[in-house]
C-alpha cells in the first residue's frame, strides 16, 4: 500500500537529516535512493470500492479528473492557507528528504453553501488527484458496529492509492463522545475515526467538512493540521463573483452590496434564475438580477420594513430621492438613509 512506502520514505528522511551532521556524503547517497514524489503519487490501482454489507451500495463516490468551470473565490485567509498547502505538496520531494511531511489533514467549518465542498474539489483539481467523497447515507448503519466497520472500509480503500478524501457532514461520524444517545456505539465510531486519522498517509490529503463544529469530539480537533473557518462572502468577494456577468461595474458593485451575507450557493441560484427569466421573457438581465436580489433582502426584513427594498428598487431604476420620498410619504433624509444602508451610497 502506498501509505507504507510513504512512511518508509519519511523514516529514511528523518535518519538522513540526523546523519548529515556526522556523515554528509553518506546522507547525500541515501537521499538519492528515496522514492520520488511522482512515484509516491503514481497511478497504482485502488482496492475494490467498498460497499455496505446489507444494502450493497458503494460507500464512496469517486471523481477523476476533477475540473471546475471557474476558479473559486475565497477570502484572503482561506486563500493564503490553501495556497500554502499546495506549495508544500509541490515540494513533496524536498520535504521527504528532510523527514518532513506536507499538510495531510484539513478541517473546514462553516454554514452550508459558503464554499467548503467547492474548496475540496479545487484542491483535488490542483493536486491532480482523484476526489473520494464519503457517502454518508450509506456509511451510517442502524446495526451495532456496522457504521464503524464502514468508516474503516472507506479509509482502507482511500489509503490504497493517493487521493483527496472528503468527509462531508463530518459531525455525523465525529460527534462528541459525551452525547447521551447510544454512547457505546458512538465511542467505538470515534475511536475508529481517530485511529484512521493518525494513520493517514503523507501523500494523500484528507478534508473533513462540517456545518456544526461545536458537535465535534474535542480529540478530533487535534488531528488536523489546519482548521479553516468559512464565512459568507463579503460585498467585495460577491463583486468578484459577479464580475463575469454582462452588467456595468457600478451595477455589479450595487448588486454585491445587496447580496452580501448570502452564500455563493444562494447567489448562484439567484443569478441562474435571473438569467432564465431574462432569456425566456426577453427582459433585461440587470433588472432581473436587481429584482431577485431585492426579493431576497425583503425576506430578511423585519415586519413593517419591506417598503425599504421597494425604495431601493425605485432608486436603482433612476427615481430621485425626492420622488421616492413623495411616493412613500417619507422624508428625503429617510430615503437617503435607506439607500446608504443598502448600497453604501
Amino acid at each position: 500500500m502506498h501509505d507504507s512506502r510513504t512512511n518508509f520514505a519519511l523514516a529514511v528522511g528523518r535518519f538522513i537529516s540526523k546523519l548529515r551532521a556526522t556523515d554528509l556524503e553518506l546522507a547525500q547517497a541515501l537521499a538519492q535512493l528515496l522514492p520520488s514524489a511522482s512515484s509516491l503519487r503514481g497511478e497504482q490501482a485502488y482496492s475494490p470500492v467498498p460497499v455496505d454489507a446489507d444494502s450493497r451500495m458503494q460507500l464512496v463516490e469517486t471523481s477523476y479528473p476533477v475540473h471546475l468551470e471557474r476558479p473559486p473565490i475565497f477570502s484572503e485567509p482561506i486563500n493564503a492557507t490553501l495556497s500554502s498547502v499546495l506549495k508544500e505538496w509541490a515540494s513533496l520531494d524536498v520535504l521527504l528528504r528532510e523527514g518532513l511531511a506536507p499538510v495531510r489533514t484539513l478541517l473546514f467549518c462553516g454554514d452550508p453553501g459558503v464554499g467548503k465542498t467547492l474548496a475540496a474539489h479545487w484542491m483535488a483539481q490542483e493536486l491532480k488527484l482523484p476526489l473520494l467523497t464519503l457517502n454518508l447515507a450509506t456509511v451510517m448503519s442502524s446495526y451495532l458496529g456496522k457504521t464503524g466497520n464502514n468508516v474503516k472500509a472507506v479509509f482502507d480503500h482511500a489509503m490504497s492509492r493517493p487521493c483527496v478524501l472528503l468527509l462531508d457532514e463530518f459531525d455525523a461520524i465525529a460527534k462528541r463522545r459525551d452525547d447521551d444517545s447510544d454512547v457505546g456505539e458512538l465511542k467505538r465510531l470515534v475511536n475508529v475515526l481517530l485511529q484512521a486519522l493518525d494513520d493517514w498517509p503523507a501523500n494523500s490529503l484528507l478534508i473533513a467538512a462540517t456545518n456544526h463544529g461545536e458537535l465535534l469530539d474535542p480529540a478530533v480537533w487535534r488531528r488536523f493540521d489546519h482548521v479553516l473557518q468559512f464565512e459568507a462572502p463579503s460585498a467585495e468577494l460577491v463583486a468578484q463573483f459577479l464580475a463575469d456577468l454582462p452588467i456595468p461595474p457600478t451595477s455589479c458593485k450595487q448588486l454585491a452590496i445587496l447580496l452580501r451575507g448570502h452564500s455563493f450557493s444562494s447567489i448562484c441560484q439567484i443569478v441562474a434564475n435571473a438569467r432564465k427569466n431574462s432569456l425566456l421573457q426577453g427582459t433585461d438581465l440587470l433588472t432581473n438580477l436587481i429584482k431577485r436580489a431585492i426579493s431576497v433582502r425583503k425576506e430578511d426584513m423585519p415586519p413593517g420594513k419591506a417598503y425599504e427594498t421597494e425604495m431601493v428598487l425605485m432608486y436603482l431604476e433612476g427615481k430621485s430621492r425626492r420622488e421616492i420620498a413623495a411616493h412613500f410619504g417619507k422624508t428625503h433624509p429617510t430615503v437617503s438613509s435607506v439607500v446608504k444602508r443598502y448600497l453604501g451610497e
